[in-house]
């Protein structure tokens, strides 16, 4: 017997966990018609939490096994990984290639969906995922979890997308169905309040002020760049926004922790 779920909520939720991770979800369960990303859009930190619990959850209780703490981050990222397809990596790669060379916007669209990777992404990649490592490490040598770490990082990168999405246009290289519509101030309300909630219990207040002054400089930064290479932002520009911002928050966060300690 197929059981359909009518619940909006359930529905808009697990539309984003499909979009966002590599979880097998039944789709035929919650509806006929395509996932309305962005109806859904409000809970797109819902999924940063979600893997950020996951990966997280892992690397503890590694390291409550006695796992060096080095080793059980390098894991925690790999479930991470894992889980997301590398989404929001291959984004940060493929911008970091089309916006480093340069040149005519149909030549930057033409890198950036070139399959085969670039100097230029390479770096972006290797560098973006050593500061990922190095934040962990530093973080937990503060006495913060891994899961508490990731869950809010991944959950500032998601945030990120919808704030992104509603200060910049869509490139006219955007495809469709790669990039959600403009939020609606309801759910982009929501989004943040399910954000700063939990970020405001596991985070002190002048670490999340410094790291969401760095998420705006990096959003602001990025979608004028996508402006003028592009005519604005892009799928893969809202991926390399979402790493980044995540990365930025933490290091806000860590900036402050050791200033006062």
């Amino acid at each position: 017997m197929r059981i359909v779920i009518k619940n909006k909520y359930v529905i808009d939720f697990f539309a984003t966990i499909m979009f966002f991770t590599r979880i097998p979800i039944k789709w035929s369960f919650f509806s006929d018609k395509a996932p309305k990303l962005t109806r859904a859009a409000w809970a797109f930190p819902l999924v940063g939490f979600l893997i950020g619990g996951l990966s997280g959850g892992l690397g503890d209780f590694l390291i409550f096994l006695g796992l060096p703490i080095f080793l059980s981050c390098i894991i925690t990222i790999t479930l991470s990984v894992i889980l997301t397809g590398a989404f929001h990596e291959d984004g940060l790669a493929d911008t970091a290639d089309g916006l480093g060379a340069g040149g005519s916007p149909e030549r930057i669209n033409k890198i950036i969906h070139d399959s085969r990777l670039g100097t230029y992404g390479v770096v972006a990649l290797i560098l973006g995922l050593l500061t990922r490592l190095g934040l962990l490490l530093t973080l937990v040598e503060y006495g913060y979890t891994l899961v508490s770490i990731l869950s809010v990082g991944f959950a500032s990168g998601k945030l990120a997308i919808l704030f992104s999405r509603n200060f910049f246009n869509n490139s006219k290289f955007a495809k469709v169905g790669s990039i959600v519509g403009i939020i609606s101030y309801k759910n982009l309300f929501l989004a943040t309040l399910i954000w700063a909630l939990p970020t405001s219990v596991i985070f002190p207040f002048y670490g999340i002020l410094l790291g969401g002054i760095l998420m705006i400089f990096i959003i602001s930064f990025m979608g004028l760049k996508s402006r003028i290479a592009l005519g604005g932002i892009t799928g893969d520009i809202l991926g390399a926004i979402a790493f980044l911002t995540e990365l930025v928050f933490l290091l806000g966060v860590v900036i402050f922790t050791v200033t006062v300690n």
